[in-house]
């Protein structure tokens, strides 16, 4: 190890170079972790804080530590922190008035596995007797909750919503690109995790004052009891993952990578030649990037020494399956090899290892995904990499999705929050959302720094931009004089997205009739809406995961500041409140009316949006060039615009990225018959109502020009 062959420093050079083109640089990193942070911070402000919950979200897994690639398809590992309960490791955390659970450890437990009894909330004592469904009584007379709760709770909705069901371990989820985990935080860490403290290692990893921080961080109880335990249903496994975050977050650029190539050889070597006799899983990679952490000098963690700390690892997994024993990182007394290999079968693991480590890890070579292989040996390392465009183009894809995805997590989570906001009167918003501004200027503060003042300007945009279409709306309604400190409000909220704050700035003009300066505007949008443009939805209508239905990308709109986490490259949909209608055009007001008699009752919980006007943002940018340049007579301009609103339509790029495709039918319906083809926008209705034919507002306009109304 210490004089490695110049083979192995090349080698390593370039595959340190592939893993950075196709995602595993210190850049993208970084940004994979602020984009999963800023959604933790997102889901747990507005799905529990503002909604009366205590609960907490977490992004664990691959995703959120930037240890994957777009050929290991990883999934979202979400895990929920239920705080409702306070689990006593002690007699000596007992709280009044709260919900109580003592950690029991018995002879009978599982290693890594505790009983959770159940206390009474007025006195430091076990109940007696319960009859709860979920709790049960053991042979000593103790009242236990079993760890069954979650997932039957999640079938239950399943089945109410007709949706799969989908359950590894102690993961219950109703989507298949998300693993998530209910658990319960413990603040103490219990005995099997501080013999990890105590331990002998080399001391430069993990240091004095990561140990002095991961102490505070407790852990979790996860509903997952033993494999072959008998009491299995009301066991409760420790899970560390706090710790283990910290740890991987603390970590080089090439440590990640040696442990993403690990991953690699797991998911597209070493499993495939197994067979159906056990995997490998990447716990068992990560635990041996753990260890090789902590007992290898840090001079061997550099690009050109990568190569060898790969084999290290790998030699690590090998004794491992010598001895039938993988020892947890944190947890002592786990051997994580139990349940998962029969002898024969590490024995099988064996071989492989040894041989993937004999030929010197040549079988890279020959992986396919992401097109590894040939990254590797296209070229020359000391000439211009060959793949400069394809690197471009991976990180401009990376860079979307991340994009896409927390976009859509923070505009939902804000679509919640507007939703209890329905029967308000328009001067009763502004206390809601002060109230809504100093809440998530409060749980926003465990984030890093620049992540927190990032996180509050989004949102405090998004509440500018409703601010002032509500205000602006109530002058109109009025017939006031609409004053300038509103117009500052729509200008300091443009900034949300590239077009959606821009288009109510333009409606309100349209409806203020002030023509050229709409036409100023949305120029200005018709600009910035280019083809990277992502369309993004937070109305159910689009999966964020979906990384084939994202727009193609041009390999030259990279954005490399670090700080910069929610791009200019997103259009969100336009969405008008009912206190907001009068900056809206008259055809949009039947939208917050679209529901017809039944129609309500076959919607489901999460489309309350249905109240409201909600329209993609690029036909509406051209329906509202239509009305404007129809209005300041640019007869040229005019067609120009329904023929670009058409187009949304007939061209089948931009029909797929259409979210409220009725909408957008219903536009182009009322442009025709602004043009005075009232049968033509009639037969787009009707094509509207067999598209949608509940909850759509083409019904309306159908009933209209039926008895000749016009808008």
């Amino acid at each position: 190890m210490e004089n490695p062959p110049g083979f192995y420093r090349i080698m390593s050079l370039r595959l340190s170079r592939a893993l950075s083109d196709i995602g595993v640089n210190r850049w993208m990193v970084r940004r994979r972790r602020r984009t999963f942070l800023m959604i933790e911070a997102s889901e747990t402000i507005n799905n529990a804080k503002l909604q009366g919950s205590d609960f907490t979200c977490f992004n664990f897994g691959s995703q959120s530590e930037g240890t994957t690639t777009p050929g290991l398809n990883s999934d979202i590992d979400r895990l929920i922190s239920l705080n409702d309960i306070n689990i006593m490791s002690s007699w000596s955390e007992w709280e009044a008035g709260r919900q109580n659970m003592l950690m029991v450890k018995e002879e009978t437990c599982s290693p890594q596995h505790y009983l959770l009894q159940v206390i009474r909330p007025d006195s430091p004592e076990p109940f007696i007797h319960s009859s709860y469904v979920f709790h049960v009584v053991d042979s000593k007379g103790r009242v236990l909750f079993v760890n069954t709760f979650f997932g039957i709770i999640a079938q239950l909705i399943s089945i109410r919503d007709n949706t799969l069901y989908y359950s590894s371990g102690p993961s219950h989820s109703l989507l298949k690109m998300y693993d998530f985990v209910y658990a319960y935080w413990c603040r103490s860490l219990p005995q099997e995790c501080q013999a990890w403290f105590e331990r002998p290692r080399p001391g430069h990893w993990p240091t004095p004052e990561m140990l002095r921080d991961v102490r505070e961080c407790g852990c979790f109880l996860v509903p997952d009891g033993y494999f072959d335990s008998y009491y299995r249903h009301v066991e409760w496994r420790i899970s560390p993952s706090l710790i283990e975050r910290t740890l991987m977050f603390s970590m080089k650029t090439v440590q990640l990578k040696c442990y993403v190539v690990l991953k690699i050889l797991k998911s597209h070597v070493i499993n495939p030649l197994l067979y159906n006799e056990g995997k490998l899983t990447s716990f068992h990679c990560k635990t041996a990037l753990l260890f090789a952490a902590e007992r290898l000098p840090p001079r061997m963690w550099r690009e050109n020494r990568l190569m060898e700390c790969i084999v290290y690892c790998l030699k690590l997994l090998l004794g491992w399956t010598k001895t039938g024993m993988c020892p947890h990182f944190i947890v002592a007394g786990v051997n994580l090899f139990h349940g998962k290999f029969t002898s024969r079968q590490l024995a099988n693991l064996s071989k492989i290892l040894s041989n993937i480590i004999d030929t010197h890890l040549i079988v890279l070579a020959y992986i396919q995904a992401d097109d590894l292989g040939n990254r590797m040996f296209s070229t020359n390392i000391r000439t211009v990499r060959y793949s400069e465009g394809l690197h471009i183009s991976t990180k401009n894809s990376l860079c979307r999705w991340l994009s896409v995805n927390a976009h859509f997590n923070i505009y939902k989570g804000f679509q919640l929050i507007l939703s209890e906001t329905s029967d308000f009167m328009s001067e009763d918003m502004i206390s809601y959302f002060g109230l809504y501004l100093t809440t998530v200027r409060t749980y926003v503060h465990e984030l890093p720094f620049p992540l927190r003042v990032q996180y509050f300007d989004y949102v405090f945009r998004q509440v500018l931009s409703v601010f002032a279409s509500t205000a602006a709306s109530c002058c109109i309604r009025n017939g006031s004089v609409v004053p300038r400190n509103i117009l500052c409000l729509f200008e300091s909220s443009l900034d949300t997205d590239v077009a959606s704050s821009r288009l109510k700035l333009a409606s309100f003009l349209v409806c203020h009739n002030e023509l050229e300066r709409a036409a100023d505007v949305l120029n200005d949008v018709e600009r910035r809406y280019d083809d990277n443009v992502q369309a993004v939805c937070a109305c159910g209508n689009m999966d964020p995961l979906d990384t084939e239905h994202h727009k193609p990308l041009c390999t030259t709109s990279v954005v490399n500041n670090d700080d910069v986490l929610l791009t200019n490259k997103t259009a969100l949909c336009v969405r008008y409140l009912r206190q907001e209608a009068f900056c809206a055009p008259p055809i949009l007001h039947y939208e917050m009316v679209r529901g017809l008699g039944e129609d309500i009752n076959h919607r489901h919980i999460d489309e309350r949006w249905m109240n409201w006007a909600v329209v993609d943002s690029l036909p509406y940018l051209y329906y509202l060039q239509y009305l404007t340049f129809r209005d300041l007579g640019q007869r040229g301009r005019q067609r120009q615009a329904v023929l670009n609103l058409d187009n949304c339509f007939l061209d089948a790029n931009r029909r797929s990225h259409l979210y409220h495709p009725e909408t957008c039918f219903n536009l182009i319906g009322h442009c025709m018959e602004m043009g005075g083809l009232p049968e033509l926008a009639l037969q787009l209705y009707r094509a509207s109502v067999e598209a949608m034919p509940r909850n759509n507002a083409a019904h309306w306009h159908i009933y209209r020009l039926n008895r000749g109304y016009e808008i």
